[in-house]
């Protein structure tokens, strides 16, 4: 596969970036946000996904109808967070206390 993006870039004349564009996976929408929404909202449901990431340089232009029109119809469903519990990264992540170096040694005797 990498030869083959290669040899089309040098073809073409294309930048690293026009070439990911051009060959990469294609995951656009075109439509009203309830379509995107609908598909976002099944996944969240079936716990296949928690998060999204938003590719900003392939929608530059569409990250304000993200967030005006796709947010909204997210939170609509339920499957949009509209804030965070806890102060830390690891809190909003669900995930336990880190182990110190104090509970090491107990867990070395316990074993």
């Amino acid at each position: 596969m990498v030869a083959e993006w290669r040899g089309k870039a040098e073809a073409y004349g294309w930048s690293p970036r026009a070439t990911v564009i051009a060959l990469g996976p294609q995951r656009g929408h075109v439509g009203t946000p309830s379509g995107p929404a609908d598909k976002s909202a099944r996944l969240v449901r079936h716990g296949a996904v928690d998060g999204f990431n938003v590719t900003p340089y392939l929608i530059a232009g569409g990250l304000d109808d993200i967030v005006d029109l796709l947010v909204p119809e997210l939170r609509e469903r339920g499957v949009h967070r509209t804030g965070y519990t806890g102060s830390t990264l690891r809190d909003r992540l669900g995930l336990r206390a880190p182990l110190t170096r104090r509970s090491a040694p107990e867990r070395r005797q316990a074993g």
